[in-house]
């Protein structure tokens, strides 16, 4: 390391942006394994960005990774320790993945945390069961200053629900945010400091009846998360639980019977208007699907769930995306403003029974949507059900953008005739002015399984014929070559094409009718 010359951009820099960089590095050490790393590699640029770092103590402070290599030595630590000077400390250690290491350092990394204990903000804890009987008599002390907490049981071991009813010996007054993890079955006790909670993150097998007894300790709660909710085989009368401080509400059951355990969750909890709600099954077994009623009932009492956001909050963009293992309905948005999102997912290489779709789409075709003005849409390999996919899209009246791909449209198409067949004289979409499309280049098409039919002219034409004609084409979602060669283009007269051509920043506009596709004009 040396001193750099005066002018150089290094030097240049104003040290309320290097602050800025070094600060963002540093408070990410629980998301990045290199932040010490990184932080150490930039406090050897030069010797002002050294001096600056090394009297910032709350960078060093914020960066407690006991798995680095560092924490080998008695001069690693010693230095690393006296870096953060007095700041508070937020401190990893993720002894399981580190076991190998951690087997002769644990004692001298657990002296760590125990003589700095109140100094300690933030700590994430990954315990290996060889040494639980060293951290619990730890976790049973009062902490003071700690405010976010995070202890993932990767192991089974009956003494993990035991530190659980006397952690921090029920006093730490300071703290507001609690992530708790556990592969297994675990006690999970109400404690009388939840009250203070803001943020509480729960992995863990809980019955809906335990589920709403934590809850109902935690009334301050401004975001919650929950995995792995289950029914109890009798559950008993479950209070009705308020919580009025929520924001950000995420639901991840991992099969139906834990997707009817979040629906009756639901039923039982008082939310604000203002609350966003996540529900995200995933892995979901088709044989532990149970039976056509058994889900229609599950959906319906989440279908209310979302009447009730939707009756708050009139948004203006929403997006569907449909396999035959994937589901996705979400709002979508620029602002502040709360959001819905339903997904469920099938386990690897399975396929929805056939009433899965049926029952989703017809419990999401709500009244609320006839103010939507731009909707995405994405089908891929399944064929849908025609009638309550024909309901849905009906549900849709305002929409003026759609946003989709070729083969998508093809289902839009298809769903056009169906209509036509029934004489049935409304069109999707009445309101629809620019489709903005995804381009699949004519390799791609050629792929086993894709049709080589336009289907957007088709979709094009079809409107012109009814009345109902669009007014813009918008590939600029891609960047092409040159522009796709299709047959709307000599013969939607005044429609107007957008797209993207590789090597030239402006956006390239061709308007239908005005001499040759090859004659652009830029916008």
């Amino acid at each position: 390391m040396s001193a750099l010359p005066a002018n150089s951009p290094i030097q240049r820099l104003d040290f309320d942006i290097l602050w800025c960089i070094v600060k963002i590095n540093a408070d990410s050490m629980f998301e990045d394994n290199r932040a010490l790393e990184t932080t150490l590699a930039s406090s050897r640029v030069c010797h002002d960005w050294r001096n600056f770092m090394l009297n910032t103590t709350s960078i060093w402070a914020h960066l407690v990774d006991l798995d680095h290599l560092l924490w080998r030595t008695v001069k690693g630590r010693n230095e690393l320790m006296r870096r953060s000077g007095t700041a508070m400390l937020w401190v990893k250690i993720h002894d399981t993945y580190n076991f190998n290491f951690h087997s002769c350092c644990a004692p001298h990394i657990l002296d760590v945390v125990r003589e700095n204990w109140e100094r300690i903000q933030k700590l994430e804890v990954v315990p290996h069961w060889k040494h639980a009987e060293e951290w619990w008599p730890l976790l049973s002390i009062p902490a003071p200053y700690l405010e976010s907490f995070a202890i993932n049981f990767k192991q089974e071991y009956v003494m993990f629900n035991v530190v659980l009813e006397s952690l921090f010996g029920g006093c730490a007054p300071m703290l507001r945010e609690l992530r708790f993890s556990s592969g297994y079955k675990s006690i999970f006790t109400p404690r009388p400091w939840m009250r203070q909670l803001h943020s509480l993150d729960l992995t863990v097998e809980l019955r809906v009846a335990e589920t709403l007894a934590v809850l109902m300790f935690a009334k301050n709660l401004v975001n919650l998360r929950l995995d792995r909710t289950v029914a109890g085989r009798s559950e008993p009368t479950l209070p009705l639980i308020s919580l009025p401080k929520l924001v950000h509400l995420e639901l991840n059951p991992l099969s139906t019977l834990e997707l009817g355990a979040v629906a009756s969750l639901l039923q039982h909890l008082l939310i604000p208007p203002a609350c966003s709600l996540s529900i995200s099954a995933r892995r979901i077994q088709r044989e532990g699907m149970g039976t056509h009623n058994t889900f229609r009932l599950i959906i319906q009492s989440i279908s209310t769930s979302a009447q009730h956001h939707f009756t708050y909050h009139v948004h203006r963009q929403i997006d569907l995306t449909i396999t035959s293992g994937l589901f996705i309905f979400t709002t979508a948005t620029c602002s502040e403003e709360p959001t819905f999102r339903f997904s469920m997912e099938m386990a690897s290489e399975q396929m929805f029974p056939d009433y899965v779709l049926r029952i989703l789409l017809h419990a999401f075709s709500l009244s609320r949507f006839s103010e939507v003005t731009s909707f995405r849409i994405t089908i891929r390999g399944t064929t849908y059900p025609a009638p309550e996919f024909t309901t849905f899209i009906a549900c849709l009246p305002s929409v003026n953008v759609l946003t989709t791909d070729e083969q998508s449209l093809s289902h839009l198409l298809a769903l056009s005739a169906l209509r036509r067949l029934y004489s049935n004289p409304h069109i999707e979409f009445p309101a629809l002015k620019i489709l903005e499309l995804s381009y699949l280049p004519s390799r791609m098409k050629r792929s086993k399984g894709h049709s080589t039919t336009d289907h957007i002219s088709k979709f094009v034409m079809a409107r012109i014929a009814q009345g109902h004609a669009i007014s813009v084409i918008d590939f600029t979602c891609d960047t092409m070559d040159v522009l796709p060669k299709v047959a709307f283009l000599g013969k939607a007269d005044g429609l107007k094409v957008r797209w993207r051509q590789r090597g030239i920043a402006e956006i390239r506009e061709y308007v239908c009718g005005i001499g040759e596709p090859q004659t652009l004009a830029s916008v």
